[in-house]
């Protein structure tokens, strides 16, 4: 290439950086946030905390200059544009103009990404393949490293763009070019034959400035056979913080985990419900992410992460399908766990929750379970912990009380056990006397080892659905509770609420 040739390519990557600043400046001056005086000081003091350093504040004259500037600051910082839109839809959530944001700046990375490529011609040739089944198309051209697509990807073109920003190990073909392998291979089997060899080309001109021609070759005189069903579950991770101005309201939160090479959860939406609200917008959130995981492979386990106050919440008979005549309990499609919110929340309590969690995961069977068997001692809650403590192989607790939302035993038990870092509570959620409880507990707790109480909980819970609505209340599988908290899956930070 001449210098004249680099001087032409250098220009054209200014030209496009210069038009996708524009094209973000125009998404800003349409937002509602921007043009409220308090909402934009609160945007640009966020925006100066996501980037760790100052934002210059509006100094009252024209706006759009100082978008432009706010704009191009942004863009001298690594990931200072993703920063700019994060802040924005922590005031906006999930806005037409945060939507209209994430694409420009997956743009802005794949432009750095190709740098010196003209993607022009991409864009109508990607933007008209069907969006079938462009998520599994995206998994399989990042091996499975990217699970999920956002909401804003809804061609082909904006999945291109999302993976240009994707990290690939040494030797091995990017993903954005696997992808455009892949719709290549889609064009063709549509008969479209001269825009499967636009992307061909395109893809043989940008492998060979990358170095990885000859991964090119191989991707695409491969073989990928459909991989097997992982048997690493999917997580959904749903979590209840209470309102700390208004009594029973809560802000809920939740993350989908379907990344079977390690914990990578995807955060979703925070929205505040009052605690009658809680079963419907759960039923509705699950409904929304089984669509999300229509082709997933995986089995899916439900976590609740719960307050003090609803510990003892029966979730995992919540409903789904609640509208029709025969509603479904959670249980019978789903593994179901609880969590502390308190715990997540005290980084003071992590060094004996991790400590008695490798006690549990790495030796079960030398792992042993502790009966709570309160006395008439005032101090039978101190020594319940200092016996905790002591006892490294201690890791579930079987309470004697379920625990209230009051100061009451249940709760002190609880509050000892998260205090000495165990991992797993076992509690009858109405009866923890009963003498049906205390044989469940008994064969669940057996001697072969504590590696699978959360199966074991779910064999007496598939016992009692299968008496149906009409018997199961009767049965102890209908009252188990268990907590079962693993300190290596701790959930993103949600963000300001």
């Amino acid at each position: 290439m001449t210098d004249r040739d680099n001087g032409d390519a250098g220009r054209g990557l200014e030209r496009a950086r210069n038009r996708l600043v524009v094209s973000i400046v125009d998404a800003l001056q349409r937002a509602a946030t921007v043009n409220q005086a308090g909402s934009r000081e609160l945007w640009r003091e966020m925006l100066a905390d996501e980037l760790d350093s100052p934002v210059e504040p509006f100094g009252g004259d024209r706006l759009r200059p100082w978008l432009l500037q706010v704009v191009k600051r942004c863009t001298q910082v690594g990931d200072g544009l993703a920063c700019l839109v994060r802040s924005l839809e922590y005031v906006e959530q999930e806005s037409a103009t945060v939507a209209e944001l994430w694409p420009l700046v997956d743009e802005w990375e794949a432009v750095d990404f190709f740098r010196h490529a003209d993607l022009g011609d991409l864009r109508p040739v990607l933007s008209s393949l069907p969006s079938s089944d462009l998520a599994a198309m995206a998994r399989r051209a990042s091996r499975s490293r990217v699970q999920e697509l956002p909401s804003w990807c809804r061609t082909a073109w904006q999945v291109l763009l999302r993976l240009a920003g994707e990290n690939s190990p040494a030797g091995e073909l990017p993903p954005s070019l696997a992808f455009l392998a892949l719709s290549a291979d889609r064009l063709v089997e549509e008969g479209r034959t001269d825009e499967a060899e636009l992307l061909r080309r395109f893809n043989r001109g940008q492998a060979l400035k990358l170095g990885v021609a000859d991964e090119l070759a191989d991707w695409q005189h491969s073989e990928f056979p459909q991989p097997a069903p992982s048997l690493v579950p999917a997580y959904l991770l749903l979590q209840f913080e209470p309102d700390r101005i208004e009594a029973d309201h809560y802000y809920l939160s939740h993350w989908r985990q379907s990344d079977s090479e390690g914990w990578h959860p995807v955060r979703g939406e925070t929205v505040r419900h009052g605690r009658e609200e809680l079963p419907g917008a759960v039923e509705r959130l699950i409904e929304e992410v089984e669509e999300k995981w229509a082709d997933l492979r995986q089995p899916v386990i439900l976590e609740f992460v719960l307050p003090w106050e609803l510990l003892n919440e029966p979730v995992e008979w919540w409903s789904k399908e609640s509208d029709s005549v025969s509603p479904t309990p959670l249980a019978l499609d789903y593994p179901v766990v609880v969590r502390s919110l308190e715990r997540l929340q005290r980084a003071a309590w992590h060094r004996p929750w991790h400590n008695k969690w490798r006690q549990l995961r790495e030796r079960p069977a030398d792992s042993h379970p502790h009966w709570s068997r309160p006395e008439q001692d005032g101090a039978y809650f101190f020594h319940l912990e200092r016996e905790l403590k002591e006892d490294l192989h201690a890791v579930c607790l079987v309470l004697s009380e379920p625990p209230g939302d009051d100061s009451g035993t249940g709760r002190r038990e609880i509050l000892a056990g998260l205090r000495a870092g165990v991992p797993a509570m076992i509690w009858h959620r109405s009866d923890c006397a009963d003498p049906m409880f205390q044989d469940a507990i008994g064969e669940i707790l057996e001697d072969r080892g504590l590696g699978s109480l959360a199966e074991r909980v779910g064999k007496w819970r598939k016992e009692a659905l299968a008496l149906g609505p009409g018997g199961w209340d009767q049965h102890v599988g209908r009252h188990l509770a268990i907590l079962l908290d693993d300190p290596e899956r701790k959930p993103s930070p949600p963000g300001p609420v």
